[in-house]
């Protein structure tokens, strides 16, 4: 008997119509993921914040800015660490003593942060020890030599320089 009702259920079963899927609702959110990782897409590895009052130099070079600390300085001979005033150097753009330290402290307190940055978490995959300069276009060198100084004194003996692309 139990073996008649099993053959029953099994002719029924093949006469049904096979199911048919949905495709709308799958390809609805397909798209709404392609939007979403289109618009989240970035070439970029990070955002630069530029102060006011720089015009940066041009570049035919394609290679890429790293994470790591930003030291502006502008027209008016301020020094930025950071997107933070640090000091400002004075009108004919003199380095004294102060302006040096007040840096080499900036920089040393953020090195010091990197490190337990560090020590906290051993997966970093970007280097961080790289100073990112973004000088104005009609900065002399002496300023630029100076500020490489002061920050391989901190510690930070990779530099990069940030320029617009052409």
């Amino acid at each position: 008997m139990i073996g008649k009702r099993f053959i029953r259920n099994r002719k029924r079963r093949s006469k049904s119509e096979p199911m048919e899927l949905e495709l709308n609702s799958l390809l609805d959110i397909l798209v709404i993921l392609l939007v979403f990782l289109l618009k989240n897409y970035s070439v970029n590895e990070f955002e630069l914040k530029i102060n006011k009052g720089i015009s940066i130099p041009d570049s035919v070079s394609k290679s890429m800015i790293s994470k790591g600390v930003t030291i502006q300085l502008n027209k008016e001979f301020e020094v930025f660490v950071e997107e933070k005033l640090v000091t400002s150097l004075n009108e004919e753009g003199r380095w004294k003593y102060s302006n040096k330290i007040k840096i080499r402290n900036e920089l040393l307190g953020l090195k010091e942060e990197i490190e337990r940055m560090r020590m906290q978490s051993e997966n970093i995959a970007e280097p961080t020890d790289v100073v990112n300069f973004i000088m104005d276009k009609e900065i002399d060198f002496q300023h630029i030599n100076q500020l490489m100084k002061i920050s391989t004194d901190a510690g930070f003996e990779q530099f990069k320089f940030i320029v617009l692309g052409s």
